[in-house]
């Protein structure tokens, strides 16, 4: 009896953290897919267009991967398709998560799977999920903290150097008139 309380109680505890980290608006950078778990490997749960605003609940420790919820959807992103407003510009979490100052959270099929997907067409093969290796980024490590990544504007161009006009050629001159020939007749041309 004790056991069972105390899991309830857990279980509890562990889907309220990350509706208490809620609040953390990110947007997609395109057109993404939405999975049921933290692997390119998961199913799709649903698509998410360009520029939506998404909730993240957390990324895991290498902020490869963010929990979001997109409307009535909830699942996992990579986060090189996620940009959050971070010091006035949109930076990509994938490459400022420790910057940023996301929770980081973890994974576990079962009790995600249950709370989220049970009546999506794929749960029915939640063993299979379960039981297979988790990907490498799964396996903890320390995160490294990186200094944002932030494109540089482009440097301003130096003002233009007017060139003055180049002076124009002088204009043809109208042929000279030439003298007559010896021996023929002046012509000239009648007026009118």
């Amino acid at each position: 009896m004790a056991q069972a309380w105390f899991i309830r109680v857990f279980l509890l505890l562990a889907m309220a953290i990350p509706y208490a980290a809620f609040g953390q608006t990110a947007f997609t950078a395109k057109a993404v897919k939405m999975r049921a778990g933290p692997s390119p490997d998961f199913p799709v749960v649903s698509m998410v267009r360009p520029s939506v605003s998404v909730q993240v609940a957390g990324c895991v420790d290498d902020w490869t991967w963010c929990d979001v919820t997109a409307g009535l959807d909830r699942g996992w992103v990579y986060a090189g398709n996620l940009v959050y407003p971070y010091q006035g510009r949109r930076v990509t979490i994938l490459a400022n998560g420790p910057v940023i100052g996301l929770p980081i959270i973890t994974f576990s099929i079962g009790p995600y799977w249950d709370s989220y997907y049970r009546g999506r067409p794929w749960y029915g093969r939640r063993s299979y999920w379960i039981g297979r290796p988790p990907p490498p980024h799964w396996i903890g490590r320390p995160p490294r903290p990186r200094p944002p990544a932030v494109i540089q504007p482009p440097r301003p161009r130096p003002p233009a150097v007017i060139q003055p006009p180049r002076p124009r050629p002088p204009a043809p001159r109208p042929p000279a008139p030439r003298p007559p020939r010896p021996g023929r007749p002046v012509v000239t041309p009648r007026a009118g």
